[in-house]
């Protein structure tokens, strides 16, 4: 028993000598004129979070904010013992309102500000085959039978019948973005797998090229029909250039996190 108390007092005393040293560590720090200027033009260098926007039943994904860590700034620049930006370190700050915590709306605009498109095709095998001799990021819905391990486009999951399947081969091949893009059958699958729901801003067909292609806004997300002929796809695709957007892939046009 005295030897238990004997540990248990040693501990103690440990413990009470780290808190000691470290409550002590931060009070030198923080009366560092180094920190001080940190704490200074920190202020220059956070970058605010932008909430995301919700509509009814829609959402438009927000941006997630920076802020400067001040303990671990001062880290990389004490033996500098002088400000240098460069060393800046930082903490990401989370939106208020954020598409992770709100994954039952739907996606119908990727955010505006980051100056891109993304594109959705299914079975439109030149265009596909296009796309891949371009490097041209587009998405593709597929089920069991067009999932394809070596794609260079996005696969997302569109098969009622087999969605489970389809989901294993895209995690076993570490291709799975979580994206549902809905229909009646599939919304109701996707909220319990909690999948974020996107939806096209527009789509594409044989007969609407003209108004399509001088409408198109950044953060748009368009599905291309499979009677669009190549003709078509080409053209718009030079009018998203000409408008000095890029195409993105859809998980790169939701996510909160900045280019």
């Amino acid at each position: 028993m005295k030897y238990l108390f004997k540990t248990l007092g040693i501990m103690i005393i440990l413990m009470l000598g780290f808190y000691y040293t470290n409550q002590m560590s931060k009070l030198v720090i923080n009366k560092s004129s180094l920190v001080e200027l940190i704490n200074e033009n920190s202020k220059n260098y956070n970058i605010d979070p932008v909430s995301a926007i919700i509509e009814d039943d829609y959402i438009i994904p927000g941006l997630n904010g920076y802020s400067v860590n001040v303990l671990k700034s001062y880290n990389n620049m004490r033996y500098l013992d002088t400000f240098n930006s460069y060393y800046l370190e930082y903490d990401k700050v989370i939106p208020n309102i954020s598409l992770e915590n709100n994954k039952d709306k739907i996606i119908k605009y990727g955010n505006k500000s980051k100056k891109s498109v993304a594109i959705i095709v299914k079975d439109n095998l030149e265009i596909i085959n296009y796309a891949k001799e371009k490097q041209i990021k587009i998405n593709r819905l597929i089920d069991y039978n067009t999932y394809d391990i070596n794609a260079t486009y996005e696969q997302i999951n569109n098969d009622y019948e087999e969605y489970k399947k389809v989901e294993l081969m895209l995690n076993n091949g570490n291709k799975n973005k979580n994206i549902c893009y809905i229909n009646n059958n599939l919304i109701d699958i996707c909220k319990k797998n909690n999948k974020y729901l996107v939806t096209s801003s527009v789509t594409l067909n044989n007969y609407n090229l003209a108004s399509i292609k001088d409408n198109i806004k950044s953060g748009y997300i368009i599905y291309i029909n499979d009677n669009v002929s190549l003709v078509d796809f080409k053209i718009l695709v030079r009018q998203i250039y000409y408008q000095d957007l890029n195409i993105l892939y859809i998980s790169e046009l939701i996510r909160e996190e900045r280019d």
